[in-house]
């Protein structure tokens, strides 16, 4: 079984992901607004309380203010008149002063000026003369006061709300920097399980290889892993079915396929007596196609050994001599074409496996024999530059539609052009080249692809010595 990744909190679905993570994204702007409704609540109520103060003492102020002037027109008219309705009604009016003055003291934090009009207020209950002070300017004393006092409150009540509202900032930001991280981490919980299926198809599709350690996330996703790992399997099963059948049929096919071909060659060769002009075109025609389907089965033997790649041996090898191997099963086909083959004019030697190299030109010789024009051409050059072999293959005939180019080297591609002869390519041989090159530790690449002229360039390095 796969490792699956640890994750304390995954939910065995993902719609109680989806739900959660929701929730948790949405819950510290439910914080916010909660916290914010309750400083504004605080902050309304205490603007309340303010206000309220406020008109009450402006109220008593002006009481108090209207009170300290009927005190003194009241003792003055007592001290001219000394009259007792006029004493009852100025000692009426200084208890209801010092009603409203006790209220007033609560706000009024002068005590200095505090006893200093409750002598007065003695002076005129004792109606005596010069008092100390006069009432109503001590009275206004108090209000601008009392109303300094206000302006102070009000002064702190817009400090707190400034305050209230920076807090609320910093706030706003820690609860919004919290949702951000919450979405980061809910979203790569499902992405990233996601990108890991992903990975795995595409491995899947191109045959890499890809290290299970498990998709992990909701169940949803561990399901679909589950799937892949099923039709992983089916894959691997059908690929090993198919190099099976491979191996299997080009074995079969050899062996009925070698005895038909040593019988063309002997009536070719009139062992078993003379042929007329007839016969002997049958029999050259029975061999010319027996050698073409010997060449594709070995075509298929190839692609099935490279498909189950064999570490490959270097050894110095004589390129020269190897291109000649490599041009020998077409001699034929190029006589019949009458196709001129142009050989490098010096050898050169490489360090690098004889075998697969071989497999490499007689595919690509191939290619250029049976596409290339009548009475047309094939020139084999190679190079050594910035130590790297190259191995041009070039040959006059019609150019490779520009539809075909990209998938020159897909297995079993049937491009638009047809190969001349009564027996169709396979698809595989440049695919069989280009897993050679690699092995080889190296590439092919269609070079040139215009003008009637085609060219395959391979591209070797030197490989370490068995």
């Amino acid at each position: 079984m796969p490792k699956q990744p640890a994750n304390m909190w995954r939910l065995s679905s993902l719609k109680q992901l989806v739900i959660l993570a929701f929730v948790a994204v949405v819950a510290p702007f439910g914080i916010l607004i909660y916290y914010a409704t309750d400083q504004l609540v605080d902050q309304s109520s205490q603007g309340r309380v303010l206000a309220q103060q406020a008109l009450e003492v402006t109220r008593r102020g002006q009481q108090l203010q209207q009170q300290a002037e009927a005190i003194t027109r009241a003792a003055k008219q007592f001290e001219i008149l000394q009259r007792e309705d006029i004493r009852q009604r100025l000692l009426q009016l200084i208890n209801e002063f010092e009603q409203q003055f006790t209220l007033h003291q609560a706000l009024y934090s002068n005590p200095e000026q505090n006893t200093l009009i409750q002598h007065v207020l003695d002076h005129y209950r004792q109606n005596t003369s010069n008092p100390p002070a006069e009432l109503q300017q001590l009275t206004q004393t108090m209000n601008q006061s009392v109303d300094q006092y206000l302006d102070t409150s009000l002064q702190r009540l817009n400090q707190v709300a400034q305050d209230t509202q920076v807090r609320l900032e910093i706030v706003t930001l820690l609860l919004l920097a919290i949702s951000l991280l919450l979405m980061i981490i809910f979203s790569r919980s499902i992405i990233q399980p996601v990108k890991r299926i992903a990975r795995r198809i595409r491995a899947m599709g191109t045959g890499e290889s890809y290290e299970n350690l498990g998709v992990g996330g909701p169940q949803e996703l561990v399901s679909l892993e589950q799937q892949l790992n099923w039709l992983s399997e089916q894959l691997s099963a059908a690929e090993e079915e198919k190099h099976r059948f491979l191996r299997h049929m080009s074995h079969e096919l050899k062996t009925p396929l070698t005895t038909l071909r040593e019988g063309s060659d002997l009536l070719a060769e009139q062992v078993t007596g003379a042929l007329n002009e007839s016969q002997q075109e049958i029999a050259s025609l029975l061999q010319s196609n027996a050698r073409q389907l010997q060449q594709l089965i070995e075509q298929l033997l190839d692609y099935n050994r490279l498909a189950q790649l064999q570490p490959t041996k270097g050894r110095p090898v004589a390129l020269l001599p190897l291109l000649q191997q490599a041009c020998e099963p077409h001699q034929l086909l190029l006589e019949q074409k009458q196709i001129t083959l142009h050989l490098p004019q010096h050898d050169l030697t490489w360090h690098t496996d004889a075998d697969m190299l071989l497999r490499i030109l007689t595919n690509l010789i191939s290619n250029a024999a049976q596409y290339g024009a009548k009475q047309g051409e094939i020139r084999l050059k190679m190079f050594i530059e910035d130590k790297q072999l190259f191995i041009d293959v070039q040959n006059k005939g019609p150019t490779i539609p520009s539809s075909d180019v990209p998938h020159l080297f897909e297995p079993f591609y049937q491009g638009q052009n047809r190969r001349a002869g009564p027996v169709r390519g396979s698809g595989i041989g440049l695919s069989i080249v280009k897993d050679a090159a690699s092995a080889l530790g190296g590439y092919v690449t269609l070079q040139h692809n215009k003008d009637h002229t085609v060219c395959f360039r391979v591209n070797l390095t030197q490989m370490d010595a068995a």
